[in-house]
């Protein structure tokens, strides 16, 4: 990481140098890859402000601040800054799974579904053909058979509508683009 400090009205003093980069590499213990740092301190009338610019995997954070003291700004901006990066870390290290995504393909753990009061049934679904579906299908309405077809090797759903009637319901996996 490479830090440059400017002055406005004020010196850049040793040891003021010194502090300003000893608090930006407290920034590296994000574990995040810093590129160049423009840090500018200066002093109007009693204010003591500080600014930074640095750049963070191609995203730019920029701060202000400004207090009685050049000491307190640099702090006070320096905290500020290391909001924003570890806002940015924990952005980039906690996204949602993409569609598509080996995240997302995964089966979810026993422990995972106990956390979230899901509990799994694991059952053999039957090869039926729709005519064995159809003979399995209760007279009551909402009733379901859940099989396999037979002649298609798919999973299929056979429902009774509130009117009699009987609806086959074939699932199809989403195509890969929209979800």
């Amino acid at each position: 990481m490479r830090v440059m400090i400017t002055g406005r009205h004020v010196k850049i003093t040793f040891a003021l140098r010194r502090y300003i980069e000893t608090r930006m590499k407290r920034l590296e213990r994000y574990g995040v890859k810093l590129g160049g740092v423009q840090v500018v301190v200066g002093v109007e009338k009693y204010r003591h402000t500080a600014e930074v610019i640095l750049r963070l995997n191609g995203a730019t954070i920029q701060g202000r601040a400004s207090t009685n003291e050049m000491y307190a700004s640099i702090d006070r901006l320096l905290g500020k800054i290391g909001r924003q990066v570890r806002k940015r870390k924990e952005k980039l290290v906690n996204h949602k799974p993409r569609a598509g995504s080996l995240r997302s393909a995964q089966p979810r753990t026993e422990a995972e579904h106990k956390s979230t009061g899901i509990q799994t049934v694991r059952v053999s679904l039957p090869t039926l053909t729709v005519a064995g579906a159809l003979g399995r299908l209760g007279k009551a309405p909402s009733s379901l058979v859940i099989f396999v077809n037979a002649a298609l090797d798919r999973l299929q759903v056979m429902q009774r509508l509130d009117n009699g009637g009987v609806e086959l319901i074939d699932p199809q996996p989403a195509s890969g683009g929209n979800g």
